[in-house]
């Protein structure tokens, strides 16, 4: 029989188990649990604090100014200085060069409960993720997975009017597709930061489905997208747009808190953050530029 493993720190000691983040032997006295097995007092002292979806932490800053900001515009629109014709996404009216539609449309709301719907999804993911990832980071992904709901609307706008679908009757009704139509709502962020949460427990080789985290946010997605594609005033290309773009955001973090392994020193910590909110932010820039270019041949389709 295998002689059993000593703990690294206490090699008088036998190891009971192995670190799940850097695999190293550990003792019962040098071992934390954590949401998916034990972590060994090295790792848990280097890493960012572990935060679960109901747990009560403070909310973050970025969170609180982008929750903040959508309240705030709600009140500026009952008093008329926000007008949704202004800044709601028009899909031809982005093809004409107002790409800011893609962005502005994301902090306007079609009434009370769409509000509080998706402000409280923004808080209760914003306090999950940001603390691990950064205010930078977590900005980009939220402005990824706007921007990837505004390619999502444009796309299926310019389907219905390029493509054979269009001769589909109520095909623009049934998709929330309409090149002329209004969308608003923080759902394509929403949607892309639930998204960003999957990718990222599943780069760190955790199954989503068997972690908290990764069964409520699983749930909240399966849930959402059988109501938009059963309720037509729904987005579908904001919804699915969204979720692809926070998903796809999310593949380029690098952050050591979702890494496997060992989570390096302060400088490298500080050095890959910096990167992640680079490359966050290159992925939202770049959804953006796509969808501005869709929606000029969205345009020039219509003969504009």
């Amino acid at each position: 029989m295998d002689e059993p493993r000593a703990c690294v720190r206490h090699p008088d000691r036998p190891a009971v188990t192995v670190c799940a983040r850097c695999g190293r032997p550990s003792c019962i006295e040098d071992l934390v649990e954590a949401p998916v097995g034990y972590q060994c007092v090295d790792c848990t002292r280097d890493a960012a604090p572990v935060r679960r979806l109901g747990d009560p932490v403070p909310t973050p800053t970025v969170t609180r100014a982008l929750v903040g900001l959508i309240v705030l515009v709600a009140l500026l629109g009952r008093t008329g200085a926000v007008d949704i014709r202004t800044f709601g996404l028009v899909p031809v009216l982005v093809g004409s060069g107002e790409w800011w539609r893609l962005l502005t449309s994301a902090l306007l709301h079609g009434g009370l409960f769409h509000l509080a719907f998706n402000g409280l999804l923004l808080w209760r993911l914003g306090q999950l993720l940001e603390p691990r990832l950064g205010g930078p980071t977590f900005l980009g992904l939220v402005v990824s997975g706007t921007a990837g709901g505004g390619l999502g609307v444009v796309a299926l706008s310019w389907l219905v009017v390029a493509t054979p679908i269009g001769t589909i009757p109520a095909a623009a009704t049934l998709l929330g597709a309409g090149p002329f139509s209004v969308t608003v709502g923080a759902s394509g962020a929403v949607f892309g930061l639930m998204g960003a949460v999957l990718v990222l427990l599943r780069r760190r080789g955790l199954d989503p489905w068997a972690t908290a985290e990764g069964s409520t946010v699983g749930g909240l997605v399966v849930l959402n997208l059988i109501l938009t594609f059963v309720i037509p005033s729904i987005s579908v290309g904001g919804h699915v747009g969204g979720l692809l773009g926070g998903a796809a955001a999310a593949l380029t973090i690098r952050s050591p808190v979702w890494a496997v392994g060992g989570v390096g020193t302060a400088v490298d910590r500080d050095r890959t953050a910096r990167g992640d909110a680079t490359r966050t932010g290159a992925v939202a820039l770049a959804l953006v530029v796509a969808a501005s270019l869709l929606a000029g041949g969205l345009l020039r389709a219509l003969g504009g």
